[in-house]
């Protein structure tokens, strides 16, 4: 019987075991490219939960009062929707406090030009609204009518028969902001802590927390309150930040009445905020948008020696600013539209593309050459409630 001579065998078993790996460096890099592929569905499935929470937050924020700004409590005063670049939250920053669980990217690695703008957000809840009349509109029996403002000291007069969802619970007072969106007025903030809807009546104090406010148009028992169109709703806020804890990035979220920020995703890299801002007394002209690539800064970092950050002023509604911080309120008032980017990036590090001599170079799209594939995402948001309150263009003639 003829057989295969060993020579034969040999060859036959070297193409085998050429075919064999050839068979397993294919199937390893189709199992890479899938595993790539499933990483980048994961990072754009989380694009799109994060701009839908995003976009959905934007939308509330000036619920009640438009872009007026907010009074909160003696010399601080903030506005629905703010920014701050680049911010260290480990410091004090109204309206956070110092934070020793957060952490800028870590410096002297590839990321440490990976830091976040942080967002915070304020509206009222329309389910807790209650409207507001002038205290001599009606008698009740624990009600002034001896002024015509909505305001006497602490008390604060109601249309008849107030509901009570803003009665303070567990004996803590609660949140509210006091607005008129009709009049583009400044916003207060109020502690309330007892609701007589027999006497069509709110007891508040100016202030938020343990600040108050002392001073100014929330503690007059006159001026913008003797205007109607006031009300009063339950505060809710919302902030987003990226924190860099343990060298590792994490896009957090705190919540509307939480005490704590919660971690939303472990994919988002970076977060970064722009305004676009509208010439009130040339409302045809395109936004500017702070910052820009031409080096206009962000809003919170411009001042009256720039000529980029200037502000045309309504008059005789407003006046112009003599401080950098008037010009910063200003610009905010004008905001009518918000931008944010989202760097995502997937799960886990593809190593086996890594060279370590390159990891410090920028690629094509100025990010590490770290192995992470990226998705950048970029959504614009009109804020509904900034158009149809707040301080409007001057009407034609």
């Amino acid at each position: 019987m003829g057989g295969f001579t060993l020579l034969e065998v040999m060859i036959a078993s070297a193409l085998g075991v050429i075919v064999l790996g050839i068979g397993l460096v294919a199937g390893m890099q189709v199992q890479r490219r899938a595993l790539t592929e499933e990483q980048t569905m994961v990072a754009q499935v989380t694009g799109r939960a994060v701009k839908d929470l995003l976009t959905l937050d934007v939308q509330r924020a000036g619920i009640g009062m438009g872009n007026s700004p907010i009074q909160f409590s003696e010399g601080d005063q903030r506005y629905a929707i703010q920014s701050w670049t680049a911010l260290d939250m480990t410091t004090a920053t109204p309206p956070f406090a110092a934070d020793a669980t957060f952490a800028l990217p870590p410096a002297g690695t590839p990321y440490s030009g990976m830091t976040s703008d942080v967002l915070q957000l304020y509206w009222g809840d329309p389910r807790t609204m209650v409207t507001m009349e002038r205290c001599n509109a009606f008698a009740a029996p624990g009600r002034p009518t001896t002024t015509t403002s909505v305001k006497l000291g602490n008390i604060l007069c109601t249309a008849p028969a107030p509901h009570t969802r803003l009665q303070p619970t567990s004996g803590q007072p609660t949140p509210a902001l006091v607005a008129n969106p009709t009049a583009g007025a400044l916003a207060c903030h109020f502690r309330v802590n007892n609701v007589r809807a027999g006497d069509a009546v709110i007891e508040a104090t100016p202030g938020r927390g343990t600040a108050t406010t002392n001073s100014g148009p929330c503690t007059s028992d006159a001026g913008m309150f003797t205007n109607p169109g006031w009300n009063i709703m339950r505060t809710v806020s919302a902030a987003y930040r990226v924190n860099w804890r343990g060298g590792h990035p994490a896009l957090e979220y705190l919540a509307p009445g939480a005490a704590n920020w919660a971690v939303v995703s472990r994919d988002v890299e970076r977060m970064t905020v722009r305004f676009a801002v509208i010439d009130l007394t040339q409302p045809a002209v395109a936004y500017r948008w702070f910052p820009d690539n031409a080096g206009r800064p962000a809003i919170d970092a411009c001042t009256r020696t720039r000529a980029d950050c200037a502000v045309n002023v309504v008059t005789p509604i407003e006046t112009a600013p003599t401080t950098d911080n008037e010009l910063r309120d200003l610009l905010r008032r004008r905001i009518r539209e918000v931008e944010i980017e989202l760097v995502i990036r997937t799960p886990r590090s593809d190593r086996t593309v890594v060279d370590p001599t390159k990891i410090n170079v920028p690629d094509d799209d100025g990010f590490p050459q770290d192995g992470f594939r990226r998705r950048t995402y970029t959504l614009r948001v009109s804020p509904r409630n900034f158009v149809s309150a707040g301080l409007q263009p001057a009407p034609g003639p």
